[in-house]
């Protein structure tokens, strides 16, 4: 319960609730400060107290309003997350150089620098709780990066999906479901951020504010539903065994992956190399193949060595699927339990946050009515730590190599119906070679 005001706040109150045309007094902020402001000649010399009893009528936040105690907190993980950012770059920067293109570490980087500029307007707000603007712009960066990850971590889980499922995962159906998920969250971020500005620009009828904060309440359920929808995906994929035509349709995964050691980096240019391999083995049906991630193990491996000739091998069929040679390598233990673990944890960690958010929303408390949910330290622990840890755990696993799916095949590798010529089988003992000495082999690689 608020101190009762006195009675010169009180006049400036009812001066300006005469102004708003009987608006909800939670809503208008910005137009009640301007207000102000021109009663008393500038925002500075606006009363603490009015500003106090304005800020308390006020929609709480997940994170509360920020204060002089914010600082310290803000500015940590704004360093953290600056930290983090550079990781993501650098990895980005190290596996393009190598010829290894996995946008999602750029995109990883973006958001680990909405969080830094989110915590760093915090920090601004923090000092001033009168730059409302200020405030408007960090909330939005404070959010925005959340459902970014939830994003990325349902491609990952995709790629979980198609790996197990290839011809499923590559079909137009489910590529067009997937399109149209991430179509409706565009369209729910533009919502929540539109929602969840307007009260504070504009006074709003009580009937209006309560429209703008139901549409809050609904976005905040969409984002709990789109965290979810990572680890429904593998269910999935365990849940429905593959089908024949998973089995049978050509692949193409990134053999010249030795390890998903924290340490390890592709050989430079073994890419362009071995896709040289493989359209050389397969012709222009190549240019129609699956492309999932690396394992040491798949029901119907690809690889860029051919095994001996045999009978099976050499029963080709024009017009039939199975005249592709099939062929399978030992590549090391390339296993993707950790790679689950890894979607399902940190897409937990994720939905924590989310709830917790949802949870506010609904308790729809004012400032000084406002719970411990609301405090400071909840979101920092959510937004801040737990999403510290997620990225540790996204670098030290090394997502750039577990996820990672190849690029499609240069169009100026073909011409016409015709793909580079097979290069010549090689013997058993070279199949049995490790990665980095078949790709430095000049029987091998081929060029086009």
């Amino acid at each position: 319960m608020s101190a009762p005001l006195s009675p010169l706040i009180q006049q400036m109150v009812s001066l300006m609730e005469a102004r708003t045309n009987g608006a909800d007094p939670g809503t208008g902020i910005l137009p009640r400060l301007n207000s102000a402001a021109d009663m008393l000649g500038g925002v500075d010399r606006i009363p603490r107290e009015l500003i106090n009893y304005v800020q308390g009528k006020q929609l709480a936040l997940f994170g509360d309003y920020p204060s002089g105690k914010d600082t310290a907190p803000s500015a940590i993980f704004m360093v953290v997350f600056f930290f983090i950012f550079l990781a993501h770059l650098t990895l980005f920067g190290i596996n393009w150089s190598r010829g290894h293109k996995f946008l999602l570490s750029f995109g990883f980087a973006f958001y680990a620098l909405l969080r830094v500029v989110g915590f760093a307007l915090r920090l601004a707000w923090s000092r001033e709780i009168t730059r409302v603007q200020v405030g408007i712009a960090s909330e939005v960066f404070l959010i925005i990066p959340t459902i970014l990850l939830a994003s990325f971590n349902l491609i990952l889980a995709q790629r979980l999906f198609t790996w197990r499922h290839p011809y499923v995962g590559s079909s137009k159906l489910f590529w067009g479901a997937l399109l149209t998920v991430y179509s409706v969250v565009i369209s729910v971020v533009v919502m929540t951020i539109v929602a969840a500005v307007v009260p504070y620009v504009y006074l709003l009828s009580h009937r209006n504010y309560e429209m703008s904060k139901n549409v809050v309440k609904v976005s905040s359920i969409l984002v709990i539903l789109y965290s979810l929808l990572a680890t429904g995906l593998i269910i999935v994929s365990y849940l429905f065994k593959p089908t024949k035509r998973d089995k049978g349709c050509l692949i193409y995964r990134p053999t010249w992956l030795e390890s998903f050691s924290p340490t390890y980096f592709p050989l430079k240019d073994s890419t362009k190399q071995h896709e040289q391999i493989f359209i050389g083995r397969n012709g222009a049906a190549a240019f129609a193949s699956t492309r999932i991630i690396a394992s040491s193990y798949h029901y119907n491996a690809q690889s860029d060595v051919l095994p001996e000739p045999t009978a099976e091998n050499l029963k080709l069929e024009p017009g039939n699927e199975d005249n592709l040679v099939r062929y399978s390598s030992s590549t090391g233990q390339l296993k993707h339990n950790y790679s689950i673990i890894i979607v399902t944890l940190t897409t937990t960690f994720i939905l924590i946050g989310a709830v917790f958010r949802a949870i506010t929303c609904f308790l729809d408390r004012t400032v000084e009515t406002q719970s411990w949910i609301f405090k400071p330290v909840v979101m920092y622990m959510l937004w801040g730590f737990l999403e510290t840890v997620i990225n540790v755990i996204y670098l030290l696993g090394r997502i750039d190599l577990r996820f990672y799916r190849p690029d499609r095949f240069p169009k100026d590798m073909l011409v016409g119906n015709e793909a580079v010529e097979p290069s010549p089988v090689i013997s058993n003992k070279e199949r049995t070679s490790s990665i980095s000495e078949r790709t430095s082999n000049p029987e091998i690689v081929r060029t086009v």
